[in-house]
């Protein structure tokens, strides 16, 4: 093969030295950044690519309704100032909160399953402070209640009889605007007297947040398990003056007394949808579980085995509370006895048991003895 001439060699070292530079040019460059990019768009890692970017949080939320503007909390006939405060790490205070008979009339004695529902609150709580409020007219009593009463501190009131000017016929609605007035002026745990609270709320870090809900299922199969039929207002655990609470009151502005949970079920879930950083949601099964339907309120009170598939086993489950739905359930609830749930074999007295007390057997002898006697 001929040797190539001294212009060939030139040329070739050329178009070596050409190649070798393409290459570097290529490796070196870089995309050309926006003219006169604002300096918030540095901070998303693609917003020089996005012209005129603007990131979620220099969005501004709607405005919190002023304190002014919200329906105010009745006063209570109480030494508010001796209330506890959040301990060390936490937002909520270990204060309980809970509302019976805000109709006025003379209640019967208080049934067994609300003593029982009572006794969790106090054992898995451990609250330093609860409350019972009740229409001034209408305190509780009866021997179940006279076990309770050492620990729990009555709190006589005048409930809410309207809001923003809808009136509030029924006791319900009546407690749905006031376990928001008491939370948003003190903080705590608001617990439906129906609740069984089954694990402590301040282990499980509850008490470190601003506000926290549980959600309730759809009974709508269609629909999967993040698309609940609401916020269930049973249990819910706050700190004082939290913006939340604060939005969910105002928006009672829109009250319908005939929509049964629009306000205190649906209307929060829509609330979390706009402001998810203002609470901490938790899953259907933390709270709600099993629901309201006629088969699930079955499935919890017919005769099943512990451990076999035709029941609920609670406490392994592992969820926080269990609301008995006792407007539904009433048939199973009310005849309740401390030797029927000692004795019974279904999903709900394999977890009740374990809050009946001592003297509970007494109070039942004492019970049988009047009745027999007509009395």
């Amino acid at each position: 093969m001929p040797t190539p001439t001294l212009p060939n060699r030139l040329f070739l070292s050329l178009l070596s030295l050409l190649a070798l530079y393409t290459a570097y040019y290529i490796g070196t460059l870089r995309p050309t950044p926006l003219p006169h990019a604002p300096e918030y768009a540095s901070t998303h890692p693609n917003a020089a690519r996005i012209p005129f970017y603007v990131p979620p949080s220099l969005i501004p939320s709607s405005p919190l309704p002023p304190s002014s503007s919200l329906p105010p909390c009745p006063d209570l006939a109480l030494n508010t100032s001796a209330f506890p405060k959040p301990e060390k790490g936490n937002l909520v205070p270990p204060l309980v909160h809970t509302i019976y008979h805000l109709s006025g009339d003379h209640p019967p004695e208080l049934p067994y399953f609300h003593y029982l529902a009572l006794r969790s609150v106090l054992l898995s709580l451990r609250p330093k402070h609860m409350l019972l409020h009740h229409h001034h007219a209408s305190a509780p009593h009866g021997p179940y209640w006279d076990l309770l009463a050492p620990h729990i501190t009555l709190s006589p009131l005048t409930p809410p009889q309207e809001v923003y000017g809808h009136p509030l016929a029924h006791f319900a609605h009546k407690a749905d605007v006031l376990r928001l007035q008491l939370l948003i002026a003190y903080g705590g745990v608001y617990v439906d007297i129906d609740t069984y609270v089954l694990r402590s709320f301040d282990r499980a870090g509850l008490y470190t947040q601003d506000v926290v809900l549980g959600m309730e299922m759809s009974p709508d199969s269609r629909r999967t398990s993040l698309e609940p039929g609401g916020l269930c207002n049973a249990v819910i655990v706050a700190r004082s003056d939290a913006p939340f609470l604060k939005r969910w009151l105002k928006s009672y502005e829109t009250f319908d007394g005939s929509v049964w949970a629009g306000h205190s079920v649906a209307k929060s879930w829509e609330l979390a949808l706009l402001h998810p950083r203002e609470l901490t949601v938790l899953s259907h099964r933390a709270m709600f579980y099993p629901l309201w339907r006629e088969e699930d309120i079955d499935w919890v009170h017919k005769p099943s085995k512990a451990g076999a598939e035709g029941g609920w086993e609670f406490f392994k489950s592992g969820q926080l509370t269990y609301h008995a739905w006792e407007s539904l359930a009433m048939q199973y609830l009310g005849p309740m006895t401390p030797s029927s749930v000692l004795k019974g074999e279904t999903s709900f007295t394999r977890m009740a048991r374990a809050f009946v007390g001592p003297e509970d057997g007494a109070v039942e002898k004492l019970l049988k003895e009047r009745e027999g006697r007509g009395g």
